[in-house]
């Protein structure tokens, strides 16, 4: 499956100047996102996509956060689709003891919504929460973007 880049950090709800949202841009670096600080429920990132394909799968490196959902929109405008549903990075109880929070999930065809899925999109948000633990700070290490192989002709 061929990668999808990531161009721009379009908007970004909360972001810690060490761990800035522009290091998703950059997955092989080695660095991540945080939110600025601890306490926050909620964060959010939208990001520009380097080109506009159908998308056939997410590998997601957590960074704390206890769920993430994904969706989709145009730089053209138009509200955003859900591309995947609300899934959990850790459990209440990891969340709280602060254990595997840079687990590696891989979201592939069957866990996507197929509508969205199907159609070609240039703008990815990324929502994160952590409503169990409020005393540390939470975003992502990276997420990359796989496009379907494109069949031969």
């Amino acid at each position: 499956m061929p990668e999808i880049p990531l161009t721009r950090v379009v908007s970004v709800t909360s972001a810690d100047p060490r761990h800035p949202a522009e290091t998703l841009l950059r997955p092989d670096d080695g660095g991540r996102w945080r939110g600025a600080a601890a306490g926050e429920k909620q964060l959010s990132v939208v990001l520009e996509l380097g080109a506009s394909r159908p998308i056939h799968s997410l590998h997601i490196g957590n960074d704390g956060a206890a769920f993430v959902e994904v969706l989709v929109g145009s730089s053209a405008g138009g509200d955003f689709q859900v591309l995947l549903p609300s899934a959990a990075l850790m459990s209440p109880s990891e969340s709280r003891a602060g254990a595997e929070p840079r687990r590696v999930r891989l979201f592939g065809p069957d866990a996507l919504v197929k509508g969205p899925a199907q159609a070609s999109w240039d703008r990815l948000r990324v929502v994160l929460s952590q409503p169990y633990c409020q005393s540390r700070p939470f975003g992502l290490s990276f997420i990359r973007v796989f496009a379907a192989a494109e069949e031969e002709e």
